[in-house]
């Protein structure tokens, strides 16, 4: 395969295998020994790199991904003989340590400084959250970041725009697939109904990476425009298959209307991971760990799946049929996550604990959503999340609260009816425990906010 990319300003034709990884098209192909190898798997930000405009982990972008995109490096900034000031803000505050992850914590903070020239403390934290520093210099780094800013670091620069599709080779044509439509996308599945599906790559990379999935042929849908898309129709918002975190984090209207998608967007892993991870990726995963799943069955979600000859809707929790196993028959296509405007008694919230802060899978995650009118609870739905093999519903706990008034002696009734109705697979105690904790303080504050309208 034959891809043309734009790589620090500079126009690069290079050959590579489709499922070769931009990390050894960086390295062994093109020289660049910036690009860090470190897990290999999304977390540690050693491969960080800036691709379109946005931070991604080298290690997860398949080759024929990369095509016709604009590429920036640690190389791509500065010299040793004249460095960028960024570069030298890390010198200046003594934020290299050993070297190895220092590459990719300057382009993390040099991702962040395109989009925010004047972030805080905490923007920063958040901002290099995926990258890892075993030197546990952290502070530093914080430093040097904000050093730039202070020196009016001006990160603006300009991203070769380009339509370039990869150039399939011999074989390759029968094998490797980068549809530019819908329809086209639907007509190749329809021929090779096994075929590796990629998107966004975060989770089937890391089975690529360990020889756990060996495929024959794929098919690229990840920048196919209709599955790329968030709208508001009418009373529902239609969510593409291929939108990824960021896109939702972004959105004005999932902000405003679906607040519990929001929050559990926001709290799956670390930037460069939101860029590329997909809401249909974390669906057809099909995995009790996943953490948007959880949250769209609390705000009643539906799936439609298409193939070449039609459309079929399921509600969300019937899409996963266990773990790693989707409602999908051969040749069909998770298109989109259809999810009804909620009305303005309702609310909503996403909670996740895991064992850390940033950058980590749930050991507990809950989704909450209630309407109230005059103080009743008309309406609820609750999804509970690595508790069990897939996420699941709630249904003791929506029976205990539906059609009754809130109050005190309700939210003790719901604190001890979820403790009762999980089953966690491990840690029992302790998931039950904080899991009817959360319950508690989601009614404490929904009864704060509607406790006017309680007679």
């Amino acid at each position: 395969m034959k891809i043309e990319l734009t790589v620090n300003g500079e126009k690069r034709t290079v050959q590579a295998e489709p499922l070769s990884r931009l990390l050894d098209i960086l390295r062994d192909g093109l020289s660049l020994h910036g690009c860090k190898e470190g897990c290999g798997e999304g977390e540690c930000g050693a491969c960080s790199v800036i691709m379109n405009g946005q931070l991604v982990n080298a290690c997860m972008v398949p080759a024929m991904q990369a095509a016709g995109a604009d590429i920036l490096t640690v190389e791509g900034l500065g010299t040793k003989e004249s460095p960028d000031a960024l570069q030298m803000a890390f010198i200046d505050e003594g934020a290299v340590h050993c070297g190895f992850c220092t590459p990719g914590m300057i382009l993390a903070a040099r991702d962040l400084l395109e989009k925010n020239p004047a972030p805080d403390r905490d923007d920063i934290r958040l901002a290099l959250s995926g990258n890892l520093c075993r030197c546990t210099g952290y502070e530093r780094i914080y430093a040097a970041v904000g050093k730039a800013v202070r020196d009016g670091y001006n990160a603006r620069r300009s991203i070769a725009k380009a339509d370039a599709q990869p150039v399939y080779e011999g074989d390759e044509r029968d094998k490797y697939f980068s549809p530019k439509t819908l329809d086209e996308a639907l007509a190749i599945l329809g021929k090779y109904p096994d075929i590796l599906i990629l998107s966004g790559n975060t989770d089937i990379g890391t089975e690529l990476k360990s020889g756990k999935r060996v495929p024959e042929c794929a098919l690229d849908i990840f920048s196919i425009p209709e599955l790329k898309q968030i709208r508001r129709d009418g009373d529902v918002i239609r969510i593409g298959a291929s939108v990824t975190n960021t896109q939702i984090m972004e959105s004005g209207l999932i902000r405003e209307k679906l607040p519990a998608l929001h929050q559990a967007s926001s709290m799956c892993a670390a930037p460069a991971i939101r860029n590329r991870a997909t809401v249909g990726g974390n669906f057809c995963t099909a995995s009790g760990a996943a953490d948007l799943p959880g949250a769209l069955f609390a705000l009643g979600a539906e799936a439609v799946v298409q193939s070449a000859s039609g459309r079929r809707t399921m509600t969300a929790p019937e899409f996963i049929k266990a773990y790693r196993k989707p409602n999908l028959e051969p040749g069909e296509l998770l298109v989109e996550l259809v999810v009804p405007i909620p009305p303005e008694t309702a609310r909503q919230q996403f909670y996740k604990r895991g064992s850390r802060a940033a950058l980590t899978l749930s050991r507990v995650s809950l989704a909450l959503y209630v309407e109230v009118e005059n103080g009743v609870i008309t309406t609820c739905r609750a999804a509970a999340g690595s508790m069990s093999p897939t996420p699941i519903r709630l249904p003791k706990l929506e029976a205990t609260l539906t059609g009754r008034r809130l109050d005190a002696a309700l939210v003790d009734e719901a604190v001890a009816t979820v403790r009762a109705e999980l089953s966690p697979r491990k840690s029992a105690q302790y998931r039950k425990a904080l899991s009817g904790n959360l319950v508690r303080r989601f009614l404490e504050g929904v009864l704060e906010e509607t406790g006017a309208a309680v007679s």
